[in-house]
């Protein structure tokens, strides 16, 4: 059974990854919250810093919300401006590689 894996918008705090990983673990919602708290300031304190907090905007920005088709990566990324700005550095990366 193939199911996509879509950020839930209802209920969210931020961006609505520790609603989605509640639904689809069948946890409690205010666990999942405490839980990604708890391991950010754990982190912080043993030296990992902003892993917890990156890996959330990581989250956020590759899962489209349930109500979305696409990914706010993915919309980002269609732009026309972003799309001649990588084929822009890309050709000049290409440029610079060859002898």
């Amino acid at each position: 059974m193939a199911t996509t894996l879509n950020r839930k918008m209802n209920g969210k705090m931020l961006g609505g990854i520790c609603t989605t990983i509640a639904d689809r673990t069948n946890l409690d919602l205010n666990i999942v919250r405490l839980s990604v708290a708890g391991v950010s300031v754990i982190g912080g304190i043993i030296g990992l810093g902003l892993a917890v907090p990156l890996l959330y905007l990581v989250a956020w920005a590759l899962l489209p919300a349930d109500d979305a088709d696409q990914s706010p990566a993915q919309r980002w990324f269609s732009k026309p401006e972003v799309k001649d700005a990588i084929d822009k550095a890309s050709d000049a990366f290409t440029k610079k590689q060859q002898p």
